[in-house]
């Protein structure tokens, strides 16, 4: 980045604080809170039209997106500047002054908050910054843009789908049939109209078990769940319970989204924009969350019973609150499924439930960075295993080695972390093994994490080929400990990434080199299994993943063309470079 560049940019971000300063300013003298609360509202109102629609279209995807920054930068400002509201809490039915004042903020936020993610794009080296003759900022992105993770993200959503596949299919069989009839009879029954626009409903436990099992299956399946053995202390207090609780709050999203549906059908009446998002006291709360993790903890081998102080302590580490709203700084911030609205009260969205995992990791992170590096270093056994039973379970006559070192008279070049031996074959696996964390959505953190994977792998990938090039068969079969009589016809490597490896995409790599991320590495085990039945070796595997990741095609994303974003005081524009002519739809802050 030329030095040029980096004073537009120092002249943009300024100009977007100015923006941003003016907002600040007029929720200022909000006292009560109403555009906190009104802006909640219109996110999980949008959020929950957006889950009906079978496939988004560009514009309603853009707009959860600009929606879903704007709240999440309101909510930040309004907790650093009010210490409390004059109430604890309130609910509000949606009116359409209010409602369209709030969204004027809550897009202008959204404006300037994409804005500093299109900077993240220009250090992250996606884009360039320019200033056109009419003062317009403007940041050009090249005519195709590869997208890198498309085969990863086809495999997670591939997970996802299959997930909601096995969940339906259960559901049409009888036992399914029987469970849903009974769910559906007592959100009937107990479902209320609270104060003529309200909701209100009562406890079964049966209902609680069963969006319970819901969002423990679906926290499981979230990225970044396996981040941490269950018994990792954090503060004192297991991850098992951070997690479990977690569970509890995006389950009582999931009961009360359920309900609402429940009350609007037996009441039309009643209007789904005024029950979505509800408040609560949060001590009864906090207990409740006691009482959850006490219930529902009991099926678990090392759980133990919850004190009030652990609750508490749980609480604050999956809650947005005063004390912890630097989490919401940054670029594209999470937000969770509860967030403090007052010293005793709190709001739920049903929003948070989609970013609640990530925002638990990034908490833990802030509140315990010692005990999280500590525990970081400790992922590579837990990974070794985890591959070790993978294969082992899917191919026959195999042997491992765990941290064989490279030498070369007598220095450590380095290490493989995991040895894979086909005695039947004589194939050797070599993996490098990286248990990295999950994706940032910050452009500039993506970057530089995965260009340290590339730069890191393509070492290894050097160094383990100038000592198979340069190293006689004795040492090599006493180094891998090659079992006697054994072999040896083909030794073939392997990099591995917990979540990602798509950077290994840039790089050109030998015919004996492949590249995968975990999900990918099943994904292809599974195919294997569906295609070759009981006859597999890591040959095959190994034809896989270089057909259908390494030498697959690139693809891009799509084309954006060029949007304009004009605030009060500026204007800037993303402009995708085409020999193309675009028509430029401009995007203002007073449109609702």
């Amino acid at each position: 980045m030329t030095s040029e560049e980096r004073e537009i940019i120092r002249e943009f971000l300024d100009a977007l604080a100015l923006e941003e300063e003016h907002v600040r300013r007029d929720v200022a003298t909000d006292h009560l809170g109403i555009a906190f609360r009104t802006a909640l509202n219109e996110l999980d109102w949008y959020v929950w039209n957006y889950a009906q629609q079978q496939e988004p279209s560009e514009d309603q995807e853009e707009q959860y997106y600009l929606i879903s920054l704007g709240v999440a930068r309101l909510i930040r400002l309004m907790l650093e500047i009010h210490s409390n509201f004059r109430f604890p809490a309130f609910t509000i039915r949606r009116q359409s002054g209010p409602f369209r004042r709030v969204l004027r903020v809550v897009t202008h936020l959204g404006f300037i908050q994409h804005g500093r993610r299109v900077v993240d794009m220009a250090f992250a080296g996606i884009c360039q910054a320019t200033r056109a003759t009419a003062g317009r900022f403007e940041f050009i992105l090249p005519a195709g843009i590869v997208n890198h993770g498309a085969v990863e993200e086809d495999i997670s959503s591939h997970f996802v789908r299959e997930t909601a596949r096995v969940r339906h299919e259960y559901m049409q069989k009888p036992e399914g049939r029987n469970l849903q009839t009974v769910v559906d009879n007592l959100h009937h029954e107990t479902v209320f109209v609270f104060r003529e626009h309200f909701i209100g409903y009562g406890a079964d436990p049966l209902l609680d078990r069963h969006y319970f099992q819901i969002a423990w299956s679906d926290l499981r399946n979230a990225k970044g769940f396996d981040s941490f053995n269950e018994l990792r202390e954090f503060g004192g207090i297991i991850y098992l319970k951070y997690t479990l609780a977690a569970a509890v709050v995006i389950s009582l999203c999931l009961k009360h989204e359920a309900f609402c549906c429940a009350l609007v059908k037996k009441h039309p009446e009643i209007r789904m924009e005024d029950i979505l998002t509800i408040s609560a006291d949060r001590a009864g709360f906090i207990e409740s969350i006691r009482e959850g993790l006490d219930h529902f903890g009991r099926d678990f081998l090392h759980y133990t019973p919850t004190t009030t102080e652990q609750a508490e302590q749980i609480f604050d580490t999956i809650t947005v609150t005063r004390r912890n709203a630097d989490l919401l700084d940054g670029a594209f911030p999470a937000l969770p499924c509860i967030i403090e609205f007052g010293h005793s009260g709190i709001v739920k969205c049903l929003a948070g439930r989609y970013r609640q995992m990530e925002f638990l990791l990034k908490s833990l992170r802030r509140l315990y960075p010692r005990e999280c590096d500590a525990y970081q270093q400790l992922r590579e056994a837990s990974f070794q295993t985890a591959v070790e039973g993978l294969l082992g379970s899917s191919f026959p006559d195999l042997e491992m080695r765990r941290n064989i070192k490279l030498r070369r008279e007598g220095r450590e070049l380095t290490d493989i972390d995991l040895t894979i031996i086909d005695r039947a074959q004589g194939h050797l696996l070599l993996v490098q093994l990286k248990f990295q964390d999950i994706a940032s959505a910050d452009f500039r953190v993506e970057a530089s994490r995965m260009g340290r994977f590339r730069d890191e792998s393509v070492r290894w990938l050097d160094t383990v080929a100038k000592w198979l090039n340069t190293t006689d068969e004795q040492t090599l079969r006493s180094t891998f400990r090659i079992p006697r009589g054994m072999r040896i016809n083909r030794v073939r490597k392997l990099v591995l990434g917990r979540h990602h490896a798509w950077s290994l995409r840039s790089v050109r790599l030998d015919d004996d080199t492949v590249f995968a991320s975990w999900h990918q590495l099943i994904n292809a085990v599974m195919l294997m299994k569906q295609q070759q039945g009981d006859f597999r070796t890591l040959n095959g595997l190994h034809t896989i993943l270089r057909t259908y990741i390494v030498n697959t095609p690139d693809r891009y994303h799509r084309d954006e063309g060029t949007v304009e974003y004009v605030l009060d005081s500026m204007k800037f524009a993303v402009v995708q470079a085409d020999p193309t002519e675009f028509s430029v739809p401009v995007a203002r802050v007073d449109e609702s």
